[in-house]
């Protein structure tokens, strides 16, 4: 698709409504969060302070992950048997009064407060992303859902951006200015929500699970069912576990092995999150390629063993690190640093190819799924999604509390991304598979 006719897209309302929600709540949950690891690791304030910081930056992350987990396979029913405009709506007009608490949280400077917000945002999450997933391929054709998905996924990337800026620089912007931002954005939410168009529920007599345990174990018996859906679902699963690693992970290597400011923490993830932009919004005009074969497999195929090989540069090479006599370095002697720039080329690059693995395997998941219980199935894909950053988040805990080398991230990266490269290549060079079967 032309960008003239990815442009003509983000300002019809069966998108542009869906876009627009979608970018605010990613800035809220991203600023809150960020801003809540920036308050604990840079501005000295008390939570779980008996930890190192190693630890204390991966569970403040679970707090917003574990709800999610356990009230997705919930959400995707219901995403099921309502109509899924009406849930945007309710879900929105709910992250309004988060916000509201938050701003309260940020006034009277109490990070557990802050941290029950983070907590409520991820329980609301868990009944946006089912929701979302399902209804892209109700609102869109099949020939637009990659651009839907390179729109969403590659912009969220920039808003990522944003939202990590803000939130880890909350103590140069100062608590009041971030809260009457993330207030604005969650009324903006609103106001986009009430403009979605109808979205009918496909099974409105479904009856639904409220327990979360037997729920999430019937979601996941129907991903297993649909393998044809799993295999994208479990790539996108894996992009967001290795992201985790990045994002959980350089706050605490950025100050105790690096020793540098939070000012070079916002380089790093500022330039990583401009790359999967990059690699995203590529995917809208290399996709379609006959070269990448069926759905673009071949893409994701490239992407992954991309990554693999990126990280594995950085996992070798010396990060460039601050000797001087400041407790933490300044963002003028890391760009000096002549071992920055191969350091910034690695992250640069992983993360392009992130975005090309990710795009096509998104649009994948949604056009393979039955549309009965495309809700479902996309909730089973945020409930293994969660489960693979719960995992790595629990396993950074591990090797942290084992006092490793603080590289050693990079290599359970390198690892598991060669193992998904070596898959992905197989299917590229055998893609036999019983869709595929269907339409060619």
């Amino acid at each position: 698709m032309s960008a003239k006719q990815a442009a003509r897209l983000l300002t019809q309302r069966r998108f542009l409504p869906l876009f627009t929600l979608f970018q605010t709540g990613t800035f809220n949950d991203n600023t809150l969060k960020n801003a809540l690891i920036a308050l604990i690791t840079f501005g000295g304030f008390a939570f779980l302070s008996d930890l190192p910081s190693a630890i204390r930056v991966p569970v403040a992350a679970l707090i917003f992950t574990g709800p999610f987990t356990i009230l997705c396979a919930i959400a995707g029913q219901i995403a099921d048997k309502f109509d899924r405009g009406k849930i945007f709506r309710w879900v929105k007009r709910v992250e309004v009064l988060i916000m509201l608490l938050a701003a309260y949280g940020f006034a009277v400077k109490n990070v557990h407060v802050l941290a029950l917000c983070l907590g409520l945002m991820g329980a609301q999450s868990a009944f946006f992303s089912p929701t979302k997933n399902a209804v892209l391929p109700q609102w869109l054709n099949e020939k637009e859902l990659i651009t839907g998905n390179a729109l969403m996924s590659g912009f969220q990337f920039s808003i990522l951006l944003v939202g990590t800026v803000i939130g880890l620089g909350v103590l140069k912007f100062g608590t009041p200015m971030i809260s009457i931002l993330l207030l604005i954005l969650a009324l903006l939410g609103w106001f986009a929500a009430e403009m979605t168009p109808p979205a009918p529920a496909p099974q409105p007599d479904l009856k639904v699970n409220y327990e979360p345990v037997t729920a999430t174990l019937s979601v996941l018996k129907q991903a297993f069912a649909n393998p044809d859906v799993l295999r994208p679902l479990l790539g996108v699963a894996w992009f967001y576990g290795l992201s985790t690693v990045f994002v959980t992970t350089f706050p605490d290597y950025v100050a105790s092995t690096m020793k540098y400011e939070e000012g070079v923490l916002m380089i790093m993830l500022a330039s990583s999150t401009i790359a999967i932009l990059v690699g995203s919004l590529l995917t809208m005009f290399i996709g379609g390629w006959r070269i990448w074969g069926p759905e673009s497999v071949g893409l994701s195929a490239l992407g992954i063993s991309g990554v693999t090989l990126f990280v594995l540069m950085l996992y070798l090479i010396p990060s460039p690190t601050y000797a001087g006599a400041e407790k933490f370095g300044p963002l003028s002697d890391f760009l000096a640093n002549p071992q920055t720039p191969l350091f910034m080329v690695t992250i640069i690059g992983a993360s392009i190819c992130n975005g090309l693995f990710l795009v096509p395997l998104q649009a994948m998941a949604q056009r393979r799924a039955n549309p009965n219980i495309r809700a479902q199935l996309m909730s089973a894909g945020s409930v293994l999604l969660n489960l693979f950053v719960n995992l790595t988040t629990f396993g950074l805990i591990g090797l942290a509390a084992m006092r490793v080398s603080p590289k050693m991230p990079f290599l359970m990266i390198v690892i598991g991304s060669a193992i998904v490269a070596a898959y992905a290549i197989y299917r590229t060079l055998n893609p036999v598979t019983r869709y595929v079967n269907k339409e060619v």
